[in-house]
């Protein structure tokens, strides 16, 4: 379409920067990728020369969608695990000056929950939390069209919840925290201390596929973890909707069935059929699309 509005959205990973040109569809236009730069000075210009071409047809200010922490007040950098090189760094004021576009810098779970929310699986739902179940977990939450971010920008961190007295204390986590009994990482380890094998949740799958009784009972408790911290929210918060991102949810085919009526099994009886679990519909390009839209969301 000749006059549709076009905006950029960035997704900053710790292995790899992408960048989109999104329309008000939440069609990506264009798509670009590249190796994350150690420092983020190389990053900043490898944004810069990713976008040169879309600058003048797109919207004024870009979404910008990297890990935590970070501090959203002052767009710094704190110190993200998987950019070592990018700590304590003022972001938003260095793209600023270097590409002249005003920049909306957010946490990446919560820009994706903006991406589904506004073009994604929760476009029609008033209130949702997107939980990303991948190396760690994390959560965006939206209601009524406001983004949360917290008094300290850190609503939404659910992976530190705490959800059984089972485990040992994490690095950052407590003990019995959902993150450390529930994530993509919790069902490697696990696979690996029982069968040896190295790909975790893929490999979990196929054996729960063939009926593997020790690869049941992995998954049987696995799926009751995630299904207490979905409870958990869903009573605290009672969002319309829960949409599942991350890795882990590859294998939606496998996990829906079996978490839909667990999580019914934790829930008062009067949510048992109002709160919908869906899996997210933006894929891979989630982070970009999420980002592009940051512009149009107001924060809570």
């Amino acid at each position: 379409m000749k006059n549709e509005i076009k905006r950029i959205g960035i997704d900053i990973g710790g292995t790899t920067i992408k960048a989109g040109l999104i329309n008000d569809r939440g069609d990506v236009v264009d798509h670009r990728e590249i190796e994350t730069p150690k420092t983020p000075e190389e990053g900043i210009n490898t944004i810069s020369e990713m976008t040169a071409d879309w600058q003048k047809e797109a919207e004024e200010a870009v979404g910008v969608a990297a890990p935590g922490p970070m501090d959203l007040a002052r767009g710094l950098f704190l110190d993200p695990p998987n950019l070592p090189g990018w700590h304590d760094f003022l972001f938003v004021d260095a793209f600023q000056k270097k590409t002249g576009k005003r920049c909306l810098f957010e946490n990446d779970a919560n820009a994706a929950a903006v991406g589904e929310y506004i073009a994604g699986a929760g476009r029609d739902a008033k209130s949702l939390v997107y939980i990303t179940i991948s190396t760690g977990i994390g959560a965006g939450i939206v209601l009524n069209g406001q983004l949360l971010s917290g008094a300290q920008f850190s609503a939404g961190e659910v992976g530190n919840m705490i959800i059984s007295e089972e485990g040992a204390a994490q690095a950052g986590l407590n003990q019995g925290a959902w993150e450390s009994l529930a994530s993509g990482t919790a069902m490697k380890k696990k696979v690996k201390e029982v069968f040896g094998l190295e790909e975790g949740a893929k490999e979990l799958l196929q054996l729960v596929e063939k009926k593997d009784a020790e690869a049941l009972r992995i998954f049987d408790r696995w799926i009751g973890h995630l299904a207490s911290g979905i409870a958990n929210i869903v009573h605290v918060i009672n969002p319309e909707m829960i949409v599942l991102g991350g890795g882990v949810m590859q294998g939606k085919e496998i996990i829906l069935p079996h978490l839909k009526p667990a999580v019914k099994r934790k829930v008062y009886a009067s949510l048992e059929d109002s709160v919908m679990i869906e899996p997210a519909r933006l894929g891979t390009k989630t982070g970009v699309i999420g980002a592009s839209f940051l512009p149009l969301i107001q924060r809570l």
